[in-house]
């Protein structure tokens, strides 16, 4: 079957999915229903700094035939600070206040401070009934502040960056399926501010014509990423004896610019299916298999031109293969056989899946395997062994990192085998620990490196370009939580990773790190080896709270365009804030970040903004 072929068939099967969602079912009210009411949340996900001491008792969660459930997603690096993904710091925005929030059919957050750092969160539920729920939202996320480089030759620049986020979600009960359709509209405007990576050495002046040295950077300009999402899917009432679930989804990210604003940017499409059906065997068991299917498109962006110069370089320059805007479909069949009782949870199966990608197609099988079980009461071993693909859209990487090189787009990512097995407690009152290891082995890993174009005048500077090994990890981690009656609860959490590289020859890893005989000598680029968290929560009276937060990153590297690795400066983050809550519908809060004045980057070359205060308020209607 061609390619076109293949994703007219796609593309019909996603259209008959949401087709679905039409059916209404005339059969009895199920009496269970009840525990089927998916309420609609137009909050954020707020996240706790020491999360619900009573997760810490509870077995993981074995998949249920559901429907996923819809966040507010953007990037927040609009905040001065934002380390690991996994155990971030909150911004403001994410505050956890405890409210009811059910009683309400609205919500309104709103913060500002210095550094023109602006937060804002707003929804409403146009629909409330018991068996339909309409909510809209919107957020929005800005800084327009100076940063200070570690290189005082530099002068400071402004670091702009502005997220909006908006949409819609909808949710009808029929008697025994749950049907949900939205969309999200998004837009994300930044600059590229970082310490350029194209000014040439002056020991190395004599190589290049006066004419082309020192290159003009764009660090004013702003970029500008278009996001715009629809899904729509239907999902049975787990109580089913056979339960089924599909869930159909488009997603297009576009770029204003390519590699200066003379370039127009790249389109990215997306389109997802999701489905799954399951039987009971009895009460405690079933069989079952999920379908995950992925078709990335691509118009590729304006490149710019190599000038008749350059090919005098000793530099090597950056030529972009038009393979690199193929069509990516990727497709994961996982049939499993569940068992659940008080004793024990588990889940044999295996992942069956295809990548297509740069005109190779290749087939690979890993595991699916999860094992709960509780012992003396209070404690539980668990133990998951998987593996599965990861797409790499420009749009879920561009959350992570937005200065991802806009002329190029990544490889799918393929995990063989991902095993942590650990140690959850919660013998002692009020003490929870979690003690775990890990290992994993990924082809086309995903590691962001500076890049350089040293024929380009007056274009983007410092964007990531992404290095793509093959990585295998070791990890091993501790996570200890204490609370006191609620009066104060502190947590500290560290979690180390050993990272092997194989470097894998291709027009993009030659792109992305240079002096490749040295293979032994890769780094984990952008990785640190170390996180450690830390934090404590005190209430000395019940509507005032005082949090303080504290993260360490170390070991980070990054490898700079004339073939240097870097080691960067140990991340110090430490934060201050206070709220005091009236009532269930009006809370204030103050947060102080930065508070150890450090001069720091995330990114290589993008400092981080400097010592800021906010305050702002939430308000439920």
């Amino acid at each position: 079957m061609g390619l076109r072929k293949i994703q007219i068939a796609i593309a019909s099967v996603i259209l008959g999915g949401i087709c679905l969602t039409g059916f209404s079912q005339e059969s009895k009210k199920n009496e269970e229903r009840e525990s089927l009411n998916r309420e609609m949340t137009l909050e954020r996900e707020y996240d706790p700094i020491v999360q619900d001491a009573a997760k810490v008792t509870t077995l993981p969660a074995i998949r249920e035939i559901n429907i996923t459930k819809r966040p507010i997603t953007y990037s927040d690096y609009a905040v001065p600070m934002v380390p690991a993904k996994e155990m971030n710091l909150l911004p403001p925005g994410k505050l956890k206040m405890d409210f009811p929030h059910t009683k309400y059919d609205g919500y309104l957050h709103f913060s500002g401070g210095m550094l023109l750092n602006f937060m804002g969160d707003v929804g409403y539920h146009i629909l409330n009934t018991e068996r339909d729920r309409l909510g809209l939202f919107f957020s929005h996320r800005s800084t327009y502040g100076n940063v200070n480089f570690e290189d005082k030759d530099i002068a400071p620049r402004k670091a702009k960056i502005n997220d909006n986020i908006g949409g819609l979600d909808f949710n009808h009960q029929f008697d025994r399926a749950t049907l949900s359709l939205g969309g999200q509209f998004g837009y994300s405007a930044f600059n590229y501010y970082g310490e350029p990576t194209n000014e040439i050495p002056l020991s190395l002046n004599s190589f290049y014509p006066p004419s082309i040295y020192p290159l003009k950077n764009d660090t004013v300009t702003n970029q500008g990423n278009r996001l715009f999402n629809v899904y729509g899917g239907i999902a049975s009432d787990i109580p089913a004896y056979i339960g089924y679930y599909i869930n159909a989804e488009y997603t297009n990210f576009h770029q204003k610019y390519s590699l200066s604003k003379e370039l127009y940017g790249m389109t990215e499409n997306h389109m997802a299916l999701n489905l799954g059906m399951r039987s009971k065997v009895n009460n405690d068991q079933c069989f079952g298999a999920d379908l995950k299917i992925n078709m990335l498109s691509y118009k590729s962006p304006a490149l710019a031109v190599d000038e008749p110069y350059s090919s005098a370089l000793i530099f090597p320059v950056v030529t972009v293969d038009s393979t690199a805007f193929n069509t990516h479909f990727n497709a994961t069949l996982n049939p499993y056989y569940r068992l659940e009782n008080n004793r024990l949870k588990l889940i044999l199966g295996a992942n069956l899946m295809l990548v297509s990608q740069n005109d190779i197609t290749n087939f690979f099988v890993s595991p699916n395997i999860t094992l709960d079980i509780p012992f003396a009461y209070w404690n539980i071993f668990y133990a998951n062994f998987g593996g599965g693909i990861a797409s790499n859209s420009m749009a879920e990487l561009s959350r992570f990192n937005r200065y991802l090189n806009p002329a190029f787009t990544p490889d799918a990512s393929r995990t063989w085998a991902d095993l942590k097995i650990g140690l959850r407690s919660s013998a002692v009152t009020g003490f929870w620990f979690d003690l775990f290891a890990g290992y994993k082995y990924t082809e086309s890993d995903v590691f962001f490196n500076p890049s350089s174009y040293l024929w380009i005048n007056d274009g983007f500077n410092n964007v990531s370009l992404i290095f793509q090994p093959t990585s295998q990890r070791i990890q091993g981690g501790v996570t200890l939580k204490y609370d006191y009656q609620h009066i104060f609860d502190i947590y500290i959490k560290g979690v180390y990773d050993s990272y092997t590289l194989i470097y894998i020859d291709t027009w993009k890893n030659r792109s992305a790190v240079k002096d490749i005989d040295e293979k032994s000598e890769l780094k984990p680029y952008g990785k640190p080896d170390f996180v450690g968290n830390a934090g404590i929560n005190v209430r000395p009276i019940k509507p005032l709270t005082f949090n303080l937060d504290y993260c360490m990153m170390s070991g980070m590297y990054a490898h700079n365009f004339i073939g240097d690795d870097l080691k960067m400066k140990t991340i110090h983050d430490l934060r201050f804030r206070s709220s005091w809550i009236f009532n269930d519908m009006f809370s204030i809060y103050a947060q102080f970040n930065n508070v150890l004045f450090q001069k720091q980057s995330l990114y290589y070359g993008y400092p981080i903004l400097p010592f800021s205060a906010m305050a702002g308020f939430n308000v439920h209607f």
